[in-house]
């Protein structure tokens, strides 16, 4: 208990300090060499990659994440990252096109996994703080705490859907299986994404007329 109580002091009073160390981390792993232009990948590559990505599960794993879902959490991003690592390797030169695939893909899951970890520790608070401790533009700042804030309430709606969701239909969960019904599982989800789109509309219609009433904006 103390040592959460110790982490959410450090959180909460040195945000600035973890997130520059965040940032640190997702870009020691992102630049590190990945073998683009027909180079070999370089050994430090290797060790920063397995370095970052071992220490973004123990820094979530601190925070009461255990491995497995932290491991999840990462695929959910795989597709994403897949979908840039592979069109670059590609191109690359022929003969080294697989290398050049597994460095870009490990680079792109080491820089992400701290990301996440980042997100962990400091939540979408932490990170505005963080921001103002190191001095970005408030106006930058101010942006993104929107933009966090619309976006924590958005993930909140899509969880409550998917819950009502699969209390309506508790014997095949939130979604039919993909590969037995693929057409019904696409109306499902064309059907989520246009209540959710009504739903952050109204909410942003809200928004707007408290701020009007609190006299922000112009008419």
């Amino acid at each position: 208990m103390s040592r959460t109580a110790d982490r959410d002091t450090l959180a909460r009073k040195r945000p600035g300090l973890l997130l520059a160390a965040g940032l640190v981390a997702v870009g020691a792993a992102a630049l590190a060499p990945a073998g683009l232009g027909g180079r070999t990948v370089p050994p430090i590559s290797i060790v920063i990659w397995v370095a970052v990505f071992i220490g973004a599960l123990a820094a979530q794993r601190s925070r009461g994440v255990p491995i497995g879902e932290a491991l999840r959490r990462l695929l959910a991003f795989l597709p994403f990252i897949l979908l840039l690592a592979l069109p670059a390797a590609l191109v690359s030169v022929e003969g080294r096109r697989l290398e050049t695939a597994m460095g870009l893909t490990a680079r792109a899951v080491s820089a992400t996994s701290a990301g996440i970890a980042l997100a962990t520790w400091l939540g979408p608070s932490g990170l505005v703080a963080g921001l103002r401790r190191l001095h970005a533009p408030d106006r930058l700042v101010d942006i993104l705490a929107d933009a966090l804030a619309s976006l924590t309430v958005v993930l909140r709606q899509v969880r409550s859907m998917l819950r009502a969701r699969e209390a309506r239909r508790p014997g095949f969960g939130a979604w039919p299986a993909l590969a037995s019904a693929p057409v019904r599982t696409a109306r499902g989800f064309g059907r989520l994404v246009a209540a959710l789109l009504l739903r952050s509309l109204e909410r942003a219609e809200a928004i707007e007329r408290a701020r009007r009433a609190r006299g922000v904006g112009g008419t």
